[in-house]
């Protein structure tokens, strides 16, 4: 194993997410209380990059900071820099999600740039934080979306050493649909052993455990009948993207590598960012032009309202006040919602087609930003639910911390009030943060 402790970068089209695995053994940690971080989600950086000018020059600023200002005068905004990083038609993208603004169109070699002052951001606020010590020692890996985009190990480890951050070894990037299954189904375990020698042949060294990495419920049962195959299906809703990872575990013991489950991952571009634009669409002018008068972050801040059936007050350009989500315009963005699940459920049933076809899927459950939007989760879980015999594992089940930990405890009953609280906050972790914690797993070692 080449890297004993891992950064690992989820870089979100909104949002980008950091975890941490210091040693073998340990835990994932996912870095809190960072200071460009949103304010209601401290693990949570707006994937946002400003370059400022004066008389003296220009200056870059990223995250929450860069997300609070408006573009204008010596002042330019790059918000969704990830999509034309990495999609295969970076100029389809630029029309996805202009919100009413003008979509400045750059080269690949601009995007780039971006990417490293965002990178170069991380690394010198984390310099300053008190996780410096971790920066310094560990290997960086990127989490990327599965799409066709040539050179994406070189590419990216490239702008990450111009960022002054030490590229991992071997897996540079991994793909997003595989680290967020992993980080879903070890909830961020990791467990390391050597197997026991065997006469006349070299000891062999450091072995991933997954068995007590995986959490236990479902697939310790599949595998205690030792036959057959289990299969899971994560569905990640992202702002750039919708990831699909499926992992079918041999539960008969009949290959060499059974502690390795298949895996095959798609990404779709189909994110949030375009449910944006379309709800933008659907706006009346008045409430338009309030939009396009709100900085990044106070979208972001509000957006979540909007989305669940809230009327939601701001300030036109005149000051006078502005409503958005009344009267007609509810309509209208209760039916983009719609178009937009609809949307999700399809390129489900297609990644199902081409790349899992008659393998089972004995569970699946539903992640990323998307799913804390509620319409579209409900709308989502849905149709998951539509066939019993596949098991939804809901982490924002309130009751999923619970009924599992009681499940845990058979007969006897008793539940850990402490415990329950620990799993519920972890869920939360997990639903957006689940990839930054797989993408550290030993198990890309």
């Amino acid at each position: 194993m080449r890297n004993p402790r891992v950064l690992s970068i989820d870089l979100g089209s909104a949002y980008t997410k950091i975890a941490i695995r210091r040693q073998w053994n340990g835990e994932a940690e996912l870095l809190r209380n960072l200071p460009l971080a949103a304010d209601d989600v401290d693990f949570c950086i707006p994937s946002v990059v400003a370059q400022v000018g004066d008389p003296n020059g220009s200056r870059w600023m990223t995250g929450a900071a860069a997300g609070a200002l408006m573009p204008g005068d010596g002042v330019r905004i790059y918000r969704y820099w990830k999509a034309r990083l990495f999609s295969a038609d970076p100029e389809a993208q630029a029309t996805r999600d202009e919100m009413g603004q003008s979509p400045a169109r750059y080269d690949g070699e601009e995007y780039e740039r971006v990417a490293i002052q965002f990178f170069r951001g991380i690394r010198e606020m984390l310099e300053r934080s008190p996780f410096a010590e971790d920066v310094a020692a560990a290997a960086v890996r990127v989490c990327v979306p599965k799409i066709d985009t040539r050179d994406m190990d070189a590419r990216v480890g490239r702008l990450l050493e111009a960022a002054g951050l030490q590229p991992a070894k071997g897996h540079v990037t991994v793909y997003e649909p595989e680290s967020n299954a992993c980080g879903i189904f070890t909830r961020g375990r990791n467990e390391t052993w050597y197997p026991p020698a065997v006469s006349f042949t070299p000891r062999s060294g450091r072995s991933m455990h997954l068995r007590k990495m995986l959490e236990p419920e479902g697939l310790l049962q599949a595998l205690r009948r030792m036959t057959g195959t289990f299969g899971v299906l994560v569905i990640d809703i992202g702002g750039f993207t919708t990831d699909f990872g499926y992992l079918e575990f041999d539960t008969s013991f009949t290959s060499d590598d059974w502690q390795r489950p298949r895996i095959v991952q798609q990404s779709y571009e189909l994110g949030i960012r375009e449910l944006d634009q379309a709800i933008y669409e659907s706006l009346n002018e008045p409430a338009q032009q309030a939009v396009r008068n709100l900085p990044a972050a106070e979208w972001e801040a509000i957006k979540g309202g909007i989305y669940s059936g809230t009327e939601v007050r701001v300030e036109g350009k005149d000051g006078k006040p502005v409503w958005i989500g009344r009267g007609a315009d509810a309509e209208k963005i209760r039916e983009a919602l719609g178009v937009f699940a609809e949307r999700v459920i399809g390129v489900r049933d297609a990644f199902c087609r081409a790349f899992v076809g008659g393998a089972p899927i004995n569970g699946q459950t539903l992640t990323g930003g998307g799913a804390m939007i509620a319409p579209v989760r409900n709308a989502v879980l849905h149709a998951l639910s539509s066939d019993e015999r596949i098991r939804m594992y809901d982490l924002l089940d309130e009751q999923e911390p619970r009924r599992t930990l009681r499940g845990r405890a058979g007969s006897a009953g008793y539940v850990d009030e402490r415990e329950v609280q620990a799993r519920a906050r972890r869920n939360l972790e997990l639903v957006r943060g689940g990839s930054a914690m797989g993408g550290s797993s030993v198990f890309f070692e």
